[in-house]
Order: structure tokens, then sequence, then C-alpha cells
């Protein structure tokens, strides 16, 4: 097997590869912005707030789709997560002064959600802006700024919008919105650990999937949001491989027939909320074919992580996979891309994508 050591130390620079640093960065992010967040909630239900919608692009989106699922599933309060374009295309007749629109940005910049951005804000929508830093579009242009001077884009943005979410949730009445909130503040630790114990496993999957040119990510419930991150993002970004996301209870719609002629290979992210039984049932129907390679990453692996905080733990060992998959392909600057950040589909100035 190659050694690649080298290239590791000089991955864990990288932008892409943000777990070895999750730990301290969440820990400060907590501390920095509890205190906003939770006034922002506690301001939404006191304004009476009727819609929520959840604005980003690409990893972005992924981490947008965890609030509108929070508050549909644990409050009254009306959510929906889109892209820019989406929001603006749909032109929804919610979209007025009773509604919020948080925007999430790495650079603050990206076109689709500065274009989001300024269209909600056209039909009297107050603007929540969620990006790196403060000399961006949407810091200037936002009614609210969270920035978070990090590059942990999917992590950070996510424990902004899981503890807005779960604090409206809490001043609502959901009873267990308090211990969801104390497991996300007692979480940096854990995800230390997971780092930790992490790398192994990684570099041994990276060598016997080497050869696959297209990876299904099987997902449900609050795991959704990171597996079409990886799916629709990461696995083609950086490994430059085929790939799409399948949610659980779908597979059985179409995708399984797939298995009559084609060899797939799957990962699968294992909850432990009550979608677990359906991506159960679906790894159980693939388990054993011979045309079937799975790889699976079970938050059950991670004891004392609550079922909401799932994507955290789970990011770390699917970070860990790409990265030694990346630099396996001969891909070894994790940060350049042969497509983005060049211009291309983008218009107005846009730096990304």
């Amino acid at each position: 097997m190659t050694d690649l050591t080298p290239l590791i130390e000089q991955a864990k620079q990288s932008e892409l590869f943000t777990a070895p640093h999750l730990e301290a960065d969440l820990a400060a992010f907590l501390a920095e912005q509890s205190d906003r967040i939770t006034a922002l909630a506690a301001e939404a239900v006191a304004r009476g707030v009727r819609q929520v919608y959840f604005v980003g692009s690409g990893g972005s989106w992924s981490a947008m789709y965890s609030g509108a699922y929070l508050l549909n599933r644990f409050s009254t309060l009306p959510a929906e997560a889109l892209t820019g374009y989406d929001l603006i295309h749909r032109a929804p007749r919610r979209l007025d002064a009773s509604a919020w629109v948080f925007v999430a940005s790495y650079s603050g910049n990206t076109e689709d959600t500065v274009a989001g951005m300024r269209y909600a804000r056209s039909r009297g929508a107050r603007v929540i802006g969620i990006a790196k830093r403060r000399d961006c579009a949407i810091a200037r242009e936002a009614d609210a700024m969270i920035d978070y001077d990090s590059t942990a884009l999917y992590i950070l943005p996510l424990a902004a919008v899981y503890l807005f979410a779960l604090e409206v949730a809490r001043l609502g009445g959901y009873a267990d919105a308090a211990a969801a909130i104390e497991g996300l503040r007692a979480l940096p630790p854990d995800l230390g650990r997971v780092y930790r114990e992490s790398q192994a496993r990684a570099e041994l999957l990276s060598a016997q999937f080497a050869d696959s040119t297209l990876l299904y990510t099987i997902a449900a419930g609050p795991l959704y949001g990171l597996a079409y991150k990886f799916a629709l993002t990461v696995f083609m970004e950086n490994i430059r491989i085929h790939s799409s996301v399948i949610a659980s209870d779908e597979f059985r719609h179409g995708p399984v027939e797939m298995l009559d002629r084609q060899r797939a290979d799957m990962v699968f992210l294992l909850g432990t909320d009550d979608t677990r039984p359906m991506t159960q049932r679906v790894l159980d129907l693939v388990s054993g074919r011979d045309n079937v390679r799975t790889i699976v990453y079970d938050v059950a692996e991670h004891a004392g992580v609550h079922p909401l905080l799932s994507p955290f733990a789970l990011l770390i060992p699917l970070q860990w996979f790409v990265v030694y998959s990346a630099l396996r392909a001969g891909i070894h600057d994790l940060d350049e891309r042969a497509f983005m950040g060049r211009g291309i589909l983008a218009q107005g100035g846009a730096n990304w994508p």
C-alpha cells in the first residue's frame, strides 16, 4: 500500500480538510455566537415571524437543509431550504415582511445566494447572513450577520441553523429541544475523538474503493443534508467521480432496478433517529450481492452523540475517506478545481463558482 503520510500532513493545511480543527473551531464558534443566535430565535418568536427560508448553494444548501428540517419537525414555524435562484424563480407568496431568510455562503459573494438575498430584501423580508468574514456582499447587505472566520464551511453554518431552530422549538414548547441544545454545546470533544479514531479505516476504504467511478449515498432525516453534500458536491468535486444521493425511502421506487444489470458502490449513512429502520432496510437488501459494494457510516458507533447531531459526527469519517481517495487518485492539491472559481457559468462578478 502506498505511503500517503507526507501528503496527509500537507492535506491537513487545505481548506477542504476541516476535520483536524473542528473540535476547536466549533467550541470557539459556540462560545462566541451562541448568545447572538439564541437572541435571534427569541426575536423571531417575539415578532411572530410566519415563514423562514434557508438559502444556499452546494455545501451551504446542505447545511441550510438542516435548519428547515428541524423547524418543520419540531416547531410550528414553516420553513423551506432553497437555492438562491430557486427562491427567485418560485417567487413564493409567503416571502414578505413577515418572513426571515437565512443566506449562507462561505465567501459571502456566491452569485446565486447574493441574488437570492437581494430578491428577498426587495420583497421586504428580513435577511440573516452566514459567511466566513464580514468583508463580503452578504455582510454588507444583510440585516443581521453571523460570521465564523474558519474554513469549517459546513459544520459552523450547520451549528448556527441548528441552534436557531432548536431554540425556536424550545421557546415553542418542544420539550426535548433543551437536551439537543446541550448535546450541541457538549459536542466539540466528541468531534475530536471521532477525528482521531476515523483515520485508519478511511485509509483502508480508500484503497478498497480506489477503482470506483460512481458512489451513491443513501440517507434520510437529519443525515440527508450531509448525504447531499458529499454526493452532489464533495465526491464529484474532490475525487472527480460520478455520484448521486438517494433518499432511503426512495430507493425501492426506481433506483433498486439498476441492480439487475449494473454494479453499484454505495455509501450508507445510518442515524440513531427514527429514520434508521428504513436506511437499514435498504442496506439489508443490497448486502451480500455480488454486484454491490458498501461503505457504512453508523453514528451508533459514536457513543453519546445526540440522534439529531449525527451529521456533525459523520462528516469527519467521510472527510477522511475523501482525502485519502483524492490523494490516491493523484489529486494532491485538495483546494484546486478544474472549473470552479474560474468564472464558469458565473455572472455579475461572482468569484465562486
